[in-house]
């Protein structure tokens, strides 16, 4: 099957280009003006946007379906529904009470991994926890956390397929250098996140192997004048990508600027931490066994702790756009290249060029959705868009 996309400023590396893109079946093949494609299916896109899909590294759930499951059809339900909010691809970020729970989570959900038909594609696992510090474990229960163990990832990984990405892991605790210097070895990026680390064991984590950051403030030792912390370390390592959520409520948007002018385009990237209340305002309001309090963006236990965010990817992108002004090349870097690094997909993810993924979302001038295609399908249409789409001959 091939689409084409017609007269769409489409968003290139080297910056906007208003013309044609065109794929046959999961690949883009053209990007120019005045393409023909006999046969194919097509989308007039006057007017709109065509920005890379995209791709969510840091994701629970949404939609009502969450990863915090042994049921892989939680996952297909929600790549089904992630492109209605522009998602064409994502990481399974989830995690289980104890070690052999977690290993059965991961053989069983790994089924679910890869591409799908007319959805998002689940890239693999991100593993939040279990080697995170008991004074920052955030939303997460005590007993989902045990001390780094090489033989524990070990089993992990392999009940994963290979497929784990990333892993969060607090550096200071006792061991994490080797089990960090193993995750990179194993083939995912090793995170820093739910830490209470001093700028010291940050960089004995940089120097075994740590790429990147995971929700950066949140869940993490605070900013001080004389000890520094994980986010002081973040910011200051020159390659270190770092997870940004703005939905305006984890993170006051005023620091998120900040941390936005150290980052720049190159090495921030916006993720939602997404519950499975995320757009779905009508499912069960609880995790663990807890009831959550839902207020505006982010949902939290009664005691104030959040658990998550509720504002969907899009949602996020547009806070984006405001929070740091972003111009079109810049916003996808955050929202698809950078993200699609840090998965291991940069390959075929994350740009709109010949030989990659055919994941692109069209975007009016507001940024909200309107169309969505994964590799090469159409996943989603706004009703009354401006969009329209042709179906083959």
């Amino acid at each position: 099957m091939s689409l084409l996309i017609r007269d769409a400023v489409i968003v290139l590396p080297s910056g906007p280009f208003r013309g044609d893109l065109l794929s046959l079946g999961p690949r883009i093949v053209a990007v120019g003006h005045g393409l023909e494609a006999p046969g194919a299916a097509l989308i007039e896109a006057a007017g709109l946007t065509a920005a890379p899909g995209f791709v969510d590294i840091h994701v629970h759930g949404g939609g009502g379906h969450t990863f915090f499951t042994d049921d892989p059809a939680e996952i297909v339900a929600y790549a089904r529904w992630a492109p209605s909010r522009g998602v064409t691809a994502f990481l399974v970020s989830t995690a289980a009470p104890d070690h052999a729970a977690l290993v059965a989570r991961l053989a069983s959900l790994r089924h679910a991994l890869g591409p799908l038909e007319a959805a998002a594609e689940p890239l693999g696992f991100h593993l939040e926890g279990p080697f995170l510090s008991p004074v920052r474990r955030g939303a997460f229960p005590a007993h989902y956390l045990r001390p780094p163990s090489i033989a524990e990832y070990e089993a992990l990984h392999e009940a994963a397929g290979g497929a784990i990405r990333q892993v969060t892991i607090a550096p200071e605790l006792p061991g994490a250098p080797a089990v960090i210097h193993t995750i990179a070895r194993l083939g995912a990026v090793p995170a820093m996140g739910h830490t209470d680390a001093t700028i010291p064991q940050c960089r004995e984590g940089f120097e075994a192997g740590i790429a990147h950051a995971t929700h950066l403030f949140n869940a993490m030792r605070p900013i001080h004048q004389r000890e520094g912390g994980p986010v002081v370390a973040a910011l200051n390592h020159p390659a270190l990508t770092a997870e940004l959520i703005c939905d305006g409520a984890h993170v006051e948007p005023a620091v998120l600027q900040l941390a936005y002018r150290l980052l720049g385009p190159s090495r921030a990237v916006i993720v939602t931490d997404n519950l499975h209340l995320a757009g779905a305002e009508d499912a069960p309001a609880s995790f663990e066994g807890e009831p959550l309090r839902i207020a505006g963006a982010h949902a939290a236990r009664p005691d104030g702790t959040i658990v998550g965010s509720v504002a969907t990817f899009d949602v996020h992108v547009r806070n984006a756009v405001e929070y740091f002004g972003l111009d079109l090349p810049a916003l996808a870097r955050l929202s698809a290249s950078n993200p699609a690094r840090v998965a291991g997909a940069s390959d075929r993810k994350g740009q709109l060029e010949p030989g990659f993924d055919a994941d692109l979302v069209l975007l009016d001038g507001d940024f909200h959705v309107h169309a969505t295609i994964c590799r090469g399908a159409l996943a989603y249409l706004r009703p009354g868009s401006p969009a329209r789409y042709h179906p083959s001959a």
